[in-house]
């Protein structure tokens, strides 16, 4: 024997993102590749269209075609991003990929509490609908700024702008922000950008995690009653909470934190993160594993949906993911 010790078995984090991602055609390729995941995706989209109704309606189009649609119909985005996760999180731990912990950014804490089983599909689904229900009207009267900035020169570019309701909404690392706040001082801010940070308009129809939503969060909160919150299977930490949920949390009351307060993903990733650590994202596109890399360059990152599908027959189930640079 050596007498060195065996590397410690990966720690697996399953990073649910939020708003701002193209849904459109994300589940297309998943669809086709076998017999089983097309059943998973029909199961789960089943559950979704009917506890969302009318809601739902072209659902499964802007998810399954090959073709993009140039139009989504309002509230979709939001159902196709959270089917997208719950879907993603069925077939890595049906292949072998099982988290030790849920990281929920944002919007995407409603697909988290369900991928640990504290709400069902349908409740989860219920809870997508009561957030689109209770920013109705609110849409276009706010918006979302991805500033390439860290969080001090975030905040020193919004004191030199002069007084506004504009606040840092979340820190997604150690070198990129996003803003959130009414529509005309988005502009202003845009005016005013000079040489300064760069500044990317955000695909999300009004602010979030603004204090100034005390009645989107009300009626967010008179909605999510009709979901009956379930014991946690798997531990999920909030980078609003800036915690690991626990199930004598009222976690209604949670979601609607996520509403007013900042998301704050740096120390959500330095907390659960390591050298040992393998963050997977369950959504379309690679973003967070990019705040992951930024934030800890050591870790392993897959984002099951940019590249190939090995991972569906659980070959990546016994040794760390590979990196998947961008």
């Amino acid at each position: 024997m050596s007498g060195q010790a065996a590397p410690p078995a990966p720690r697996t984090v399953f990073l649910v993102p939020g708003q701002g991602g193209d849904p459109r055609c994300a589940l297309h390729d998943l669809y086709r590749a076998d017999s089983t995941s097309r059943a998973t995706i029909d199961d789960i989209l089943g559950e979704i269209e009917r506890a969302s109704g009318d809601a739902g309606q072209g659902l499964r189009e802007v998810l399954l075609s090959e073709v993009k649609l140039r139009v989504m119909a309002p509230g979709i985005p939001q159902l196709a991003s959270y089917a997208i996760s719950v879907v993603l999180d069925r077939l890595l731990t049906a292949a072998g990929l099982h988290p030790d912990v849920i990281v929920g950014q944002s919007f995407g804490e409603i697909a988290a509490l369900v991928c640990a089983g504290v709400f069902d599909v349908p409740d989860g689904t219920r809870a997508v609908g009561a957030l689109n229900a209770a920013f109705r009207g609110f849409e276009g009267r706010g918006a979302m700024v991805l500033v390439l900035a860290s969080a001090s020169e975030t905040r020193a570019l919004l004191a030199e702008a002069g007084p506004s309701d504009l606040v840092v909404a979340c820190v997604n690392s150690p070198k990129q922000t996003i803003v959130s706040g009414p529509t005309e001082a988005i502009a202003t801010l845009f005016e005013r950008q000079g040489d300064g940070p760069r500044l990317v308009r955000l695909a999300v129809p009004y602010a979030s995690h603004h204090p100034g939503l005390v009645v989107v969060a009300d009626r967010f909160r008179a909605n999510l009653c009709q979901t009956r919150q379930r014991p946690l299977r798997v531990p999920v930490y909030s980078p609003v909470g800036r915690r690991t949920y626990a199930d004598t949390d009222d976690l209604h009351e949670a979601l609607v934190d996520c509403v007013t307060k900042p998301v704050d993903l740096v120390e959500a990733l330095q907390h659960n993160g390591s050298q040992h650590t393998q963050f997977i994202e369950l959504g379309v596109g690679d973003g967070l594993c990019r705040c992951v890399r930024a934030t800890l360059p050591s870790a392993r990152t897959l984002a099951p949906l940019t590249g190939d599908l090995s991972w569906l027959t659980g070959t990546t189930s016994k040794s760390p993911v590979s990196v998947r640079q961008r």
